[in-house]
């Protein structure tokens, strides 16, 4: 059992906004599933570079239920050298953050623990705070950095970055990363962390399968930011050697699109099987994704990749790129095909028998498979690791 009028602190280093609304939104689904159980008080700052919300600070707070969430916007004094730049906004923003869980703590007391989300930034905050008030921190860990495969990856940062990510990582009472596969490389690098995997949820109120629903042409949806890591040029290669062999088929794309995104589509000639949108609401992602045959996600790496449980959880397989992070996803054959990697050959075979065998797919089975990370579990995962912690102590 936990104290009565208790809390855990979180500290985000993404998290959605007024800037960037869909920013973090995997955390913001963790910290609603746990606070089912418990308090959470989510503190997020962020610089408001262009004074879009702010020119000072700007302190913007809801609560919903037991979550608390606690934006803080504001701006520091802009510099054309980048170096005196990223000095007035760090110093601001050390500053800012102190006074803040400063003024936290006297108006709501001190909470039964931290827990930070992505070692940098706000896992120095974390460290500040257990060193000034001694209050330990967990850390949940969901950035690509520590893969070897990524780019950039931890061994592109300057030593002052590193440092300070290590000396995190170190200090945390244990990691929570998203995966398996993202725990052994984070492992791999610091021997001595203990980590326990707690994966992404999905919110099973908002993607939910559509039962007897059979498209007369072959429907495909991507969802991602369309960087490097996800692999557009393949992708749309893939798509244009589709429409050589005359299928009939769409695919809807959402994420923040660029001029090089809609160049390769150009010149792919594939603008008419190709629907760029910008990213949109869960709730617009759950209907496409309820009318479609299935989730491409062709990516080079991922620590988890939200979007496959979520199609999933829609009744709908995903076809994904056969990797030690996407086995402990995807069951091929149940919930979805695993494809060579780095192939656009490979991508569109695979997508053209998908859909000449979309109907071995189960969407009750699948959909029920998604149940595994539900607001439920997910959340139900975390409580249990903070009372063991705090009745240990």
């Amino acid at each position: 059992m936990l104290p009565p009028s208790s809390y855990i602190l979180w500290l985000p280093s993404w998290y959605p906004n007024k800037l960037a609304p869909y920013d973090g939104d995997f955390i913001q689904r963790h910290a609603q599933a746990v606070s089912a159980s418990i308090p959470i008080h989510v503190l997020y700052l962020v610089r408001d570079r262009e004074r879009h919300v702010t020119d000072s600070v700007y302190f913007d707070e809801k609560q919903t239920g037991n979550l608390t969430e606690t934006i803080i916007y504001y701006s520091s004094r802009n510099s054309a050298l980048e170096i005196a730049d990223k000095l007035f906004s760090v110093q601001k923003f050390r500053n800012l953050y102190r006074k803040c869980i400063s003024g936290l703590f006297q108006k709501k007391g001190k909470p039964l623990l931290v827990h930070a989300h992505i070692a940098f930034k706000a896992g120095l905050v974390a460290g500040w705070i257990k060193r000034k008030y001694g209050i330990p921190y967990f850390l949940s860990e969901q950035w690509t950095i520590y893969l070897d495969e990524a780019v950039p990856n931890i061994d592109h940062l300057n030593f002052i970055k590193k440092y300070f990510i290590s000396k995190v990582i170190k200090r945390a009472e244990k990691i929570f990363p998203v995966s398996d596969y993202l725990g052994k490389a984070i492992q791999k690098k610091w021997p001595s962390i203990h980590y326990k995997v707690i994966p992404n949820v999905v919110n099973t109120t908002v993607f939910y399968p559509l039962e007897n629903h059979v498209n007369d042409y072959y429907r495909l949806v991507h969802i991602s930011n369309l960087n490097y890591q996800k692999d557009p040029e393949r992708l749309f290669e893939a798509i244009r050697i589709l429409k050589a062999e005359g299928i009939n088929f769409s695919i809807d794309v959402f994420g923040p699109y660029s001029d090089h995104i809609k160049y390769l589509v150009t010149t792919n000639g594939i603008e008419q099987e190709v629907k760029l949108h910008n990213e949109v609401p869960q709730a617009v992602l759950a209907e496409y994704l309820r009318k479609s045959d299935g989730l491409i996600l062709y990516s080079r790496y991922e620590t988890f990749g939200c979007v496959i449980i979520e199609a999933n959880a829609c009744g709908v397989p995903v076809i994904v790129t056969d990797t030690l992070l996407m086995r402990e996803l995807v069951r091929p054959n149940e919930n979805g095909l695993l494809v060579k990697p780095g192939s656009a050959k490979a991508l569109a075979g695979s997508l053209k028998d998908f859909f000449s065998n979309r109907d071995q797919f189960n969407k009750r089975l699948i959909s029920e498979s998604a149940q595994r990370y539900s607001y439920k579990n997910i959340g139900k995962m975390f409580f249990d690791e903070y009372t063991s912690f705090i009745n240990s102590q």
